[in-house]
């Protein structure tokens, strides 16, 4: 039975599989290969509370994962890094070193010691990935061995969102060696468990667009998100004359988690007074900002929180009210929190989300500029939005959006924006498609007159998340059938006539 292609996304992998990896893998019989995108957060968050809305892009970096299944109990993994990110890791072991002779993993304790005896920690990213799967019962404890190794394109941290990527793509694989059909994979499902496994075995917290955006993005498409108990999704087609690119300006002291936080637990706060005002009233009270239009918070709704309230004050007010258990501990009674400014930043984000939607749709049906501005200008307003209102800003971000509004429309430069509130150095930027070669040297020469930044990347391209077309089985170096009354491998008879040359 002839072997399915290649599809060409894998072509890259493929190769450095038979450069790199041929004594790990046998390359003449079946093995999966998987791969999952790397995102760019386009706008949105940073609450994915009900009612709030996110946009998200998959990117044309990925990371790839190849398995294959052994006849013995053997576990061998590499972990193919360059030397700026670490370098390659190696690990081998047995199904017995990570579960029991009753089937379920050893203990976290156990297998940290175990790992830490190794001088192999990084192994506990693997195993995040494989114990999520068996929390959301979609992988039990493997009967034989196995072989994998990955491979990432994808710059090591939060920025490009490598996290999920490399989860999803080691999900989509662990799967696939099960012998489960593709179309039986959930995407919603390996998202959720690379999800869990991450923050329960590594205690970090990875998005869930991120990891929806590796496992279901589409090419050419952002993923639009409504979140809520009911988590919808719609893929929003970009159009063809224009482009969202990820430019990575390379500084390191991103807005601190706490500050991010921070911004978050006030519009909580805010919300507290709304509901209060709503349940007086007889009405349903809200999950978040983002339900509220902002027509709505200017014509009263606004009224019913306080521009500014100590949290002492807040405490006395609130300190009884059972959905406000879980963060009576973060309110400082001695600091005076800017409720208002909150409840504006996270009600007017996802109103602009639902806006860039808008202006794309309507710029793909009647192809009048004007919308890719009002687009830009929906990324450009977040941005100062969340220096003005959240104050969560950075100098080196700031300049670089100045230098976007004064190339403008007419040098293709629609909007920007910063990532993750300031958590990252990536600008999530709108631009025309004839512009941009222009935008890769405009971030070139901006970050060469900026020390605080080491270097630059800009990634412009999409591709379609893992596990939409990031599967493929078969064979990489299928083996030559020798003629009748010949005998010896293909290798054996090459090997032979470079002899006999020589």
């Amino acid at each position: 039975m002839p072997e399915p292609s290649l599809p060409a996304s894998l072509l890259p992998f493929a190769t450095l599989l038979s450069g790199e990896a041929g004594e790990t893998l046998q390359l003449d019989k079946p093995l999966w290969l998987t791969k999952a995108p790397a995102r760019l957060p386009v706008l949105g968050g940073p609450a994915h509370a009900p009612g709030t809305a996110s946009l998200s892009v998959p990117l044309s970096r990925s990371v790839a994962t190849a398995i294959q299944d052994r006849d013995d109990r053997k576990i061998r993994i590499r972990w193919l890094q360059p030397e700026a990110w670490g370098g390659e890791r190696c690990w081998e072991g047995e199904i017995d070193d990570l579960y029991t002779k009753k089937g379920p993993p050893r203990s976290m304790a156990v297998l940290k010691a175990y790992f830490e005896s190794k001088d192999a920690m990084w192994m506990m990213r693997f195993l995040a990935v494989m114990l999520g799967l068996r929390r959301t019962r979609q992988l039990n404890t493997p009967k034989k061995g196995f072989e994998i190794v990955v491979w990432s394109r994808v710059p090591m941290g939060e920025n490009f969102g490598e996290r999920a990527a490399f989860g999803v793509s080691l999900a989509m694989a662990l799967k696939g060696a099960t012998g489960l059909s593709k179309k039986r994979v959930d995407g919603v499902l390996v998202a959720r468990a690379v999800m869990q496994g991450y923050d329960e075995i590594l205690g970090e917290d990875v998005p869930l667009i991120d990891a929806l955006t590796s496992a279901l993005g589409r090419n050419d498409c952002m993923l639009y998100i409504e979140h809520g108990a009911n988590l919808t999704m719609q893929w929003v087609p970009i159009p063809a004359q224009c482009s969202f690119a990820a430019a990575d300006l390379c500084y390191e002291d991103y807005i601190p988690r706490e500050a991010r936080d921070h911004s978050a637990l006030v519009s909580r706060m805010a919300l507290f007074h709304l509901n209060k005002a709503l349940k007086a009233a007889g009405e349903q009270e809200l999950g978040s900002w983002g339900q509220v239009a902002p027509s709505d918070f200017e014509d009263g709704l606004r009224d019913h929180v306080p521009a500014s309230q100590k949290g002492a004050d807040w405490l006395k007010e609130f300190r009884r009210n059972a959905d406000a258990k879980e963060i009576l501990d973060r309110v400082e009674p001695t600091q005076t929190f800017r409720l208002r400014a909150a409840a504006e930043h996270e009600c007017r984000e996802s109103a602009r989300a639902r806006s860039l939607v808008q202006n794309l749709n309507d710029y793909s049906r009647s192809t009048r500029e004007a919308y890719l501005a009002e687009a830009g200008r929906c990324l450009l307003s977040s941005h100062r939005s969340l220096s003005e209102k959240c104050k969560l800003e950075h100098p080196v971000a700031n300049d670089f959006i100045t230098v976007i509004k004064e190339a403008g429309r007419k040098e293709g430069m629609f909007g920007a924006r910063v990532t993750r509130e300031g958590g990252s150095s990536v600008m999530s930027a709108l631009v025309h498609q004839s512009a941009r070669q222009d935008f890769r040297e405009m971030v070139e020469t901006f970050t060469d007159k900026h020390k605080e930044c080491d270097g630059s990347s800009v990634i412009i391209g999409t591709e379609d998340g893992g596990v939409l077309r990031g599967w493929w089985e078969g064979v990489l170096e299928p083996k030559e059938e020798i003629p009748e009354g010949e005998s010896g491998t293909p290798t054996d008879k090459k090997k032979a006539a470079t002899k006999a040359s020589s």
